[in-house]
């Protein structure tokens, strides 16, 4: 996609902003519930889980805090007179693949960590 329209460009940077702010929210609450599903009395196999979730949970919140720092990046060139349009097309095309990656790995996530309260729930 070539960049002709920065007013439409910088609404779809604020639309990821807050997507980016929501799941750093959604984060905070899942961290919440494993820590209190890691209270209860657990097996191992389900210790390992609650520590690949706390893994992942930590690698998904330094993401949103790595694309949120990108986006400020690409809307900051865009406002300088001087911005490159190529960097720009660059950075942006990286910004729409993080952003797919994102969401799919955390819906990814968020689902396996559905599913893993639900298997508690069973044992």
């Amino acid at each position: 996609m070539a960049i002709e329209n920065f007013d439409a460009l910088h609404q779809l940077h604020q639309e990821w902003k807050k997507d980016l702010l929501l799941s750093e929210k959604e984060i905070k609450s899942l961290t919440a519930e494993l820590t209190e599903l890691s209270n209860q009395s657990l097996d191992q196999d389900q210790q390992v889980k609650i520590e690949h979730f706390q893994n992942a949970l930590i690698r998904q919140k330094e993401v949103v805090n790595d694309e949120l720092q990108l986006i400020i990046k690409a809307d900051k060139m865009m406002s300088e007179s001087n911005g490159e349009a190529a960097q720009l097309q660059m950075l942006h095309n990286k910004l729409q693949d993080d952003m797919d990656t994102f969401d799919r790995l955390f819906t990814d996530l968020r689902e396996e960590f559905k599913a893993f309260k639900r298997s508690l729930l069973k044992s």
